[in-house]
């Protein structure tokens, strides 16, 4: 028979497991990214300074602007907003399904490297970034595809310029959303 002395040490222990691994969830929350992660590469804007950017693997597409990575959750895409896909009605807008499309394309099941900009997290608890495979701009493939509007997020605008030139572009090709 166990005395209750040890059984006051056994839940004290469990107590102090749980709240160490509720904190390291809580940290891993509020920053998105931690030094072992920690990768320092050039810009996508030539001549710019290095910024750093974190290796992720990509798991889901929820749809052209969110993305789910492994230990992290979702991330929406900074700087641009595709159509919704409205999992709630069951009618997407148009070009919603193209978007999620290219954008599970590009990324699904594909390590990435997330790009983070002054503001970490969103409202609904989702990850800010750029998104990286590779060489590729996840965020400004879409919106040279036609597929995503820029969409401005104050104060993350590094490359906010940048996506409104390509915006131009598209809408003088007329490609995707800009195709009327």
């Amino acid at each position: 028979m166990i005395s209750a002395r040890s059984r006051r040490i056994a839940i004290v222990v469990v107590a102090v497991f749980a709240v160490c691994m509720l904190a390291v969830r809580a940290y891993r929350w509020i920053a998105p990214h931690s030094a072992p992660r920690l990768a320092r590469v050039q810009s996508y804007e030539p001549g710019s300074v290095a910024v750093e950017r974190y290796p992720y693997f990509c798991t889901d597409v929820r749809d052209g602007d969110t993305i789910v990575v492994r230990s992290l959750g979702p991330v929406r895409l900074i700087g641009i907003d595709t159509p919704e896909m409205n999992y709630d009605i069951g009618v997407p807008q148009p070009f919603a399904e193209e978007a999620r499309l290219l954008c599970k394309r590009l990324v699904y099941r594909k390590p990435v490297s997330l790009e983070f900009d002054e503001v970490k997290r969103d409202k609904y608890g989702r990850a800010l970034a750029y998104v990286f495979v590779g060489d590729t701009f996840l965020n400004a493939e879409l919106v040279k595809a036609g597929l995503a509007r820029t969409y401005n997020f104050p104060p993350n605008e590094r490359y906010m310029h940048k996506f409104k030139s390509i915006e131009r572009n598209a809408k003088r090709d007329r490609l995707g959303l800009w195709a009327e």
